[in-house]
């Protein structure tokens, strides 16, 4: 959980980087910014306002988290705060050599240093590497010598971020703890999280409820499907039936789902000979035991949708056991498939 009612803003600095493969240019600044309260209070806003109760992550390597150089810069800077500039300049630098591929666009780079922040029940530093790589056009209105002047100038939207790391001063050991946005395609995902930051999602409980849900919703789709003579009920039925598991209760055990949501020893042995496979060719470590995570299981909810699409015609939604309510068949006459639905009470 993240508290940043009382976060302050101590350090920030600006740098820009261009796309190193097309020979742009990494300008770096000697200075941090001077900032007045309210500007304070904006840019504050800016870097934390889009953070929620996402997944964690560490930094990593394939010596070791030490051995990172993102984890390294962060390291200094936590130990001493006269550190700042010069290891915000190392970071900018990290980011530019990191841009080789021609699509990867320029951008502001911000770096910030924050104090009081809340972190799981923990109060925290952190440090912030922000890339704005999107500007807007805006219209400034001028009033002189009683006439109004409009002129279109360019700047940046504080209601969006293209890129972010929040790293926060605990868990060094393991990687500091740490969260990310990334809101950009594959290729930019790949640069942003692993061939610059070089980060892990941490295998918690968040982890392991997301995985395992997804794990859920792609046996359905790929498995528990109409290739092996399961309709469309009886596939939302299981998706339903495991998002209420994973909603009703605080945490997973493996046999207790089996029995309550698979049921059928056929259903189970499917799901672990799938599970295995999803396992290796994912590289997802899942536990038989851990935590439910409410707001991993709130986000793969929406996932998990319960809605059979009837060509564009009609949408229906089921619940609650609802498809042992329902007949398939096929007209005699138009050669049409029709649904019935039977019901005590209309509503």
């Amino acid at each position: 959980m993240l508290d940043f009612s009382n976060a302050l803003l101590t350090n920030a600095i600006l740098h820009k980087t261009g796309n190193k493969a097309r020979e742009e240019e990494l300008v770096l600044s000697d200075n941090q910014l001077v900032l007045d309260e309210s500007i304070t209070q904006m840019l504050q806003q800016f870097f934390l306002g889009h953070f929620g109760d996402e997944a964690f992550y560490n930094f990593t390597s394939e010596d070791g988290p030490t051995a990172n150089r993102i984890f390294d810069a962060a390291r200094l800077i936590f130990s001493d705060s006269q550190n700042f500039v010069e290891q915000s300049k190392n970071i900018a630098s990290m980011l530019y050599d990191a841009g080789t591929h021609p699509k990867i666009k320029s951008g502001d780079l911000y770096i910030a240093l924050f104090s009081n922040l809340v972190v799981d029940g923990e109060l925290v530093a952190g440090l912030g590497i922000f890339k704005s790589e999107t500007k807007q056009d805006y219209l400034k209105i001028n009033f002189s010598a009683g006439n109004f002047d409009i002129k279109i100038e360019e700047g940046i939207n504080l209601n969006k971020i293209d890129k972010a790391c929040l790293i926060y001063d605990t868990e060094q050991e393991y990687g500091y703890k740490l969260n990310i946005i990334d809101t950009a395609n594959k290729t930019e995902a790949q640069y942003w999280r692993n061939d610059f930051l070089g980060i892990e999602q941490r295998k918690d409980d968040f982890y392991q409820t997301q995985k395992y849900m997804e794990l859920c919703k792609d046996f359905v789709e790929e498995v528990y499907n109409e290739d092996n003579d399961v309709e469309k009920p009886q596939q939302i039925a299981m998706l339903n039936k495991s998002a209420k598991y994973f909603k009703d209760n605080e945490s997973f055990n493996k046999q207790d789902f089996e029995e309550n949501v698979l049921q059928q020893p056929e259903i189970i042995q499917a799901f672990n000979e799938y599970k295995e496979t999803y396992a290796e060719e994912n590289q997802v470590e899942l536990s038989e035991n851990f935590g439910i995570s409410e707001n991993a299981a709130k986000k793969q909810q929406s996932k998990m949708k319960s809605v059979l699409k009837l060509d564009k015609n009609f949408h229906i939604y089921i619940h609650g056991g609802g498809e042992k309510m329902m007949k398939k068949g096929v007209d005699p006459e138009t050669g049409m498939k029709f649904y019935q639905m039977f019901y005590q009470e209309e509503e």
